[in-house]
């Protein structure tokens, strides 16, 4: 998909990162979860690798999708079904200990922060895409 779209990869992967570096800064600031390793001074580090790898990865996927059609659904089933998706991954880091949930959070609330997060992402590509030429 880089090859094929470095424009997209370029625009959307860095605002798929702050989205999530925003929300997850907003999770650890009101103890919602935790992820392993917890590092005492600032919490936020251990979600950078998910913040600049899995999830901008995933947000451009998403409007990857999105752009191409490839699934050729509703595009807000397209991004319910990468909620989906990630909640799923994070149900699994949960089972195997490596994310802990506090002060009410649970895998409901996760399910509504991705796709919220993807909402936005989406949103900022509906803003961005009449300046950036997408091949079909």
């Amino acid at each position: 998909m880089v090859r094929k779209q470095p424009t997209l990869f370029i625009i959307i992967s860095p605002i798929a990162a702050v989205v999530s570096n925003v929300i997850n800064t907003i999770g650890f600031y009101f103890g919602f979860w935790n992820y392993k390793p917890k590092f005492s001074k600032i919490e936020t580090i251990s979600a950078m690798p998910l913040d600049f790898g899995l999830y901008a990865v995933l947000g451009t996927l998403l409007i990857y999708a999105l752009c191409k059609r490839t699934f050729r659904l509703h595009p807000v089933i397209v991004i319910m079904i990468f909620s989906l998706f990630t909640t799923f991954l994070e149900y699994m880091a949960l089972l195997f200990g490596l994310v802990k949930y506090g002060n009410g959070w649970n895998i409901g609330w996760t399910f509504i922060s991705y796709s919220i997060a993807y909402l936005c992402v989406t949103a900022a590509w509906l803003i961005a895409r009449g300046h950036i030429k997408v091949v079909k």
